[in-house]
């Protein structure tokens, strides 16, 4: 697993990875690069650019079996 910018904690599920986006962490997945994360604030989806969208549209680009698994929390250094 590459590891450049963030210290890859904890492998979860998407649903996991869900519950702790909704109390403000920030998760990233294997696909990521090593500087991006995602977050949840205020019912919407939170990237690492700022960029903010509703979950369905998040999740809509993310439906390969890949993304059921293989999250983990993102740590910065």
């Amino acid at each position: 697993m590459y590891v450049a910018a963030a210290t890859l904690i904890k492998i979860m599920t998407k649903q996991k990875a869900i519950e702790e986006m909704l109390q403000g962490n920030k998760v990233t997945h294997r696909h990521f690069s090593s500087d991006e994360w995602v977050t949840m604030e205020d019912g919407k989806i939170v990237l690492e650019d700022g960029v903010k969208c509703h979950p369905l549209e998040f999740w809509k680009y993310r439906t390969d079996v890949s993304f059921n698994e293989d999250w983990d929390l993102y740590i910065s250094k």
